[in-house]
């Protein structure tokens, strides 16, 4: 029955990730597909520069929405303690809507890149380290990435999806801070650090043609 409800669980994750919100809003407001327009990408950052500003972060919250709320419903109806195991299994859904995100079942398992759903199911998890592996991954990309185009929304990213699992497992080896619920600075259990690392090398693995085309661009700065 246990393994049972996970699946169930991990299916509505990997539901509600594959709802590309890019594609809905954009077909709402412009009447044209996002995926013929600017990079192509079915992303919240390609929204904000190609239809609007405030469309895209309104993209980006929903991203973010659809990668936290079932996190936040399981945790309250289906893993209510904060047992390694129940937190190892909400990373599950969590990872679940990121993959929903990258290959949607309603879009040929085709999507975006993921980040707005990473940060979601990021900040239900581990929002003290999430962002400040944000801030640093934009200061990292002010200071060494500064001639490529759309440093802050294509350089961060990179940055921060690499640093938080290494972030996380540091201050779980130094600090154990409570704040509230189950949110806190460091601490945290085994599953929690496992989840940080699969969910942030299966980001990276998802998006490898872009990570192929970013590092030729890094090439081509320091050629400059």
């Amino acid at each position: 029955m246990d393994c049972l409800l996970l699946l169930l669980a991990v299916a509505v994750g990997y539901l509600s990730g594959s709802v590309n919100y890019a594609i809905l809003v954009t077909r709402a407001v412009t009447g044209t597909d996002i995926r013929e327009r600017g990079n192509r990408n079915p992303g919240s950052s390609n929204v904000l520069r190609t239809v609007g500003r405030g469309w895209g972060l309104l993209v980006g919250t929903l991203d973010a929405l659809k990668g936290m709320v079932p996190l936040i419903f399981f945790r309250i109806f289906l893993y209510p303690d904060l047992s390694a195991p129940d937190m190892g299994c909400l990373y599950l859904v969590g990872i679940a809507a990121v993959v929903g995100h990258c290959r949607s079942v309603f879009h040929g398992f085709k999507g975006g890149g993921g980040i707005g759903t990473m940060l979601g199911v990021s900040l239900f998890f581990v929002p003290i380290e999430f962002l400040f592996s944000m801030l640093v991954g934009g200061l990292v990309a002010m200071r060494f990435f500064g001639g490529a185009e759309h440093k802050f929304s294509q350089w961060t990213p990179v940055m921060f999806v690499t640093l938080t699992p290494f972030v996380t497992l540091a201050t779980s080896l130094l600090v154990d801070i409570p704040l509230f619920a189950h949110i806190r600075l460091g601490g945290h259990s085994w599953s929690v650090v496992a989840g940080a690392f699969a969910l942030s090398f299966l980001l990276l693995w998802l998006n490898r043609s872009f990570m192929r085309r970013r590092s030729q661009e890094y090439q081509a700065i320091r050629r400059a």
